[in-house]
């Protein structure tokens, strides 16, 4: 019995495999910048007495894509989103890491796709006062999600070293009911 069941699996999955546009395992790598909105205005006594006049956010992004079907991937990632602020020798930087699982639907205009993703995450923050020691610190571990919106230039096309260009909303809890709202836009390319 189980020997059939296992047969009928595979030859299912091998029949949606066979129909997808696109290679049945693809990979995006990219860069991203976005707009954080802390949720907790008080995030450390240090980050208040701390002003800044300089600010970069830049972020990284890698997705690991199962197309069993042209209509539907399946993705799993890593991104990294890091907002640096500072002036003179003071500083203050929060680095968001993420571990999206999610799905991608295409709803048949051309490779333009709408995704949500159960996301796992937490962020890093680093903080130096004018006159004293560095701090570091990380918020606790939170379950969030993401929702995006994204066109996938190799969906529709033979050629599969196409870019991708998209934005996404995070929101992640940090503990204590306060949530972080991530929105980011990023660029990628296929491989």
């Amino acid at each position: 019995m189980k020997k059939i069941t296992l047969s009928i699996l595979l030859s299912i999955f091998l029949c949606f495999a066979a129909s997808a546009q696109e290679d049945l395992l693809t990979m995006n790598l990219g860069i991203s910048s976005g707009i954080p909105i802390y949720g907790d205005q008080n995030q450390n006594l240090f980050a208040t007495q701390i002003e800044t006049d300089k600010r970069v956010i830049v972020g990284t992004f890698l997705n690991a894509n199962l197309n069993l079907i042209k209509q539907v991937s399946f993705y799993i990632g890593a991104e990294l989103l890091t907002d640096f602020n500072w002036k003179d020798y003071s500083y203050k930087h929060f680095l968001h890491t993420g571990f999206p699982l999610g799905i991608k639907v295409y709803p048949g205009l051309g490779g333009l796709n709408l995704g949500l993703a159960y996301e796992l995450g937490f962020r890093s923050d680093f903080y130096q006062l004018p006159n004293g020691s560095p701090v570091n610190n990380s918020m606790a571990w939170g379950n969030g999600f993401k929702l995006h919106i994204e066109y996938n230039f190799a969906h529709t096309s033979k050629i599969k070293n196409l870019p991708i260009i998209g934005c996404s909303w995070n929101l992640m809890p940090r503990g204590n009911y306060s949530y972080d709202n991530l929105l980011i836009f990023y660029l990628g390319l296929n491989f």
